[in-house]
């Protein structure tokens, strides 16, 4: 296999929606009595995985997304992401849901808004893929406790795949980083 190959293959492994699977089922089952019930959970899974992940078969509907390639693919992405972190953070509020729920969507939500604020108006390229890793470990290691630490392991894994595909510098992605750890522990603080 080749680098790009393999680094490719860690990317899609590594996508916002699949992290956010990955760390909620690792989170619902470690303290599964702290979600109350299995619908939290798998409501979790929806808006946080299912919904965002759906922008890669939903860009076939639209001409005008296929038409941009992967540009295109990133934008609807973005912002599937971002209404099943809206959404499920309104929902979490108006049904009342258990407090780990609450603070697992708002730092999704969190990140999302810091990670655009970032991008859009202070002009920089923070990765996304990086945000969408810190942040999550971010959660884990709190809820989890120290001994999760290790998981961080995959940071610089993350980082030499996004470099190898060409598709952020360093600062990029410790900017990325930086913003997913800040945004959970903003959620943290205020949920």
């Amino acid at each position: 296999m080749t680098k790009k190959v393999i680094a490719k293959a860690i990317s899609v492994l590594t996508l916002v929606p699949v992290v956010a699977a990955v760390v909620v089922t690792w989170l619902f089952i470690s303290m599964r009595e702290s979600f109350e019930s299995i619908w939290w959970y798998i409501y979790s899974l929806v808006f946080l995985t299912i919904i965002p992940i759906s922008a890669y078969p939903l860009k076939y509907l639209f001409p005008s997304i296929k038409q941009q390639g992967r540009k295109g693919e990133r934008k609807l992405a973005f912002i599937m992401g971002v209404i099943g972190y809206t959404l499920g953070t309104l929902f979490c509020f108006i049904l009342n849901s258990p407090c780990i729920v609450r603070k697992i969507f708002l730092a999704y939500l969190f990140s999302g808004l810091v990670l655009s604020f970032v991008n859009k108006v202070v002009n920089l390229k923070a990765s996304g893929h990086a945000c969408g890793i810190s942040g999550p470990l971010t959660l884990l290691i709190y809820f989890s406790g120290w001994h999760t630490i290790w998981t961080l392991i995959i940071l610089p894994i993350v980082y030499w795949a996004r470099k190898q595909l060409g598709r952020h510098t360093l600062k990029e992605l410790i900017v990325g980083t930086l913003v997913g750890i800040f945004s959970t522990i903003l959620a943290l603080i205020v949920a």
